[in-house]
Parts: structure tokens; C-alpha cells; sequence
């Protein structure tokens, strides 16, 4: 079992918009992400399943490092697609494909995870001393807001207990999640 830990803001309690999209773009949308992150040296699929292999219904795309209109283009410059990838670029997102199993069709919407995917996916473990070390308990679910989690990543005495504990890396994959949310209230760090 992990945990996740990673940044929500209100913008995720209103929803996402979300498009449906056609195989063949699906198929078109992957090349396209594949040459694109070739050309500029990222990678922009997660997972990115072999290219010989049936086409993957269930993957992130990163979409900031992209032009609107190149990815538009794609899709017949379809309004529902647009908003989705501009929803994307601006909350600093990528965008989630996935198949609904109950309607077949295959949908294009806004991931939860942050477009350079600063997550951090920790074991149980390891995830539950992070939180102890933060002073913030011992629940796999639950969350906090943002200055919170900078107030008490500034102190001493987490710093000291963390390095103690052999949280250091985390503490510092933490910091980068942390300066990655914006400094309005709503951001908050969730966990689960």
C-alpha cells in the first residue's frame, strides 16, 4: 500500500471538464505527444505503453510544455477538448485519458497530478514517519493547508527530527511539491 501526497486547490471541488474523444485522435494525440517530447527532450506520457502494443485507454499527458492550438489541432478544434487542455495549462495540470467501462467511450479530462508530476507516491510506511515528523499524525487520509506545511518545513525542530528519522529526501521532495502551490488560501496538501 502507498500513500500519495499532493497539492488541491477549490478548483478541484468544482470538477473538470471533461471531452469525449475518438480512437483514432487518441491515437493521433499519442504520436503526436511521443514526437513532441522527442523534439523538445521530456518525456509527456505517463505511462507510455510500448508502441507496437493495443492502444492504452488509462494515461496522463503532460500538456503545459505544449501550444494550445498544436494539441486543438488534433481534435478538429473541438470546444470541449480546448477546454480541457486550457483548464490544464492554466491550474498547471496534465491531462488524464481513460475509458469508462460503463458508456465505452474514451474521455479526456484534468488529472490530479501536477503537470511535472512532483508528487510523491510513499509506502505506508514511510509516508506515516513523514507525517509524524511533520507533527501532523499518524491517518493515511487527510490533508492540511499549504502554509501550514511551510510553516512547520521551516523549523528547526522537523528539519531535526526528519534527518533523525531518515526523512531527508522526503522532506525535500515535500519542499518542492509545497513551492510548487500557489499562495492563495484554498491550496492545501492532501493525502490518501
Amino acid at each position: 500500500m502507498s500513500i500519495t501526497f499532493r497539492i488541491a486547490t477549490a478548483a478541484d471541488e468544482e470538477g473538470s471538464p471533461t471531452a469525449v474523444i475518438t480512437a483514432r485522435q487518441l491515437a493521433a494525440f499519442r504520436t503526436f505527444l511521443r514526437r513532441e517530447g522527442e523534439r523538445i527532450g521530456t518525456v509527456l506520457l505517463d505511462p507510455d505503453a510500448d508502441k507496437g502494443a493495443f492502444l492504452c485507454y488509462r494515461f496522463e499527458a503532460r500538456v503545459c510544455p505544449l501550444a494550445l492550438a498544436s494539441i486543438a489541432r488534433l481534435f478538429d478544434y473541438a470546444t470541449d477538448v480546448i477546454a480541457v487542455v486550457e483548464e490544464a495549462q492554466f491550474r498547471g495540470r496534465r491531462a488524464s485519458v481513460f475509458r469508462d467501462e460503463a458508456t465505452g467511450t474514451i474521455n479526456l479530462t484534468v488529472a490530479p497530478t501536477s503537470d511535472a508530476g512532483l508528487e510523491l507516491d510513499l509506502a505506508s510506511g514511510n509516508a506515516i514517519a513523514l507525517l509524524e515528523s511533520l507533527g501532523l499524525g499518524t491517518e493515511s487520509v487527510g490533508d492540511t493547508a499549504v502554509g501550514t506545511i511551510r510553516q512547520r518545513l521551516a523549523s528547526p525542530a522537523v528539519r531535526r527530527r526528519a534527518s533523525e528519522q531518515g526523512m531527508t529526501d522526503y522532506i525535500e521532495r515535500l519542499e518542492r511539491l509545497v513551492a510548487s502551490a500557489a499562495t492563495d488560501e484554498s491550496c492545501r496538501l492532501e493525502w490518501a
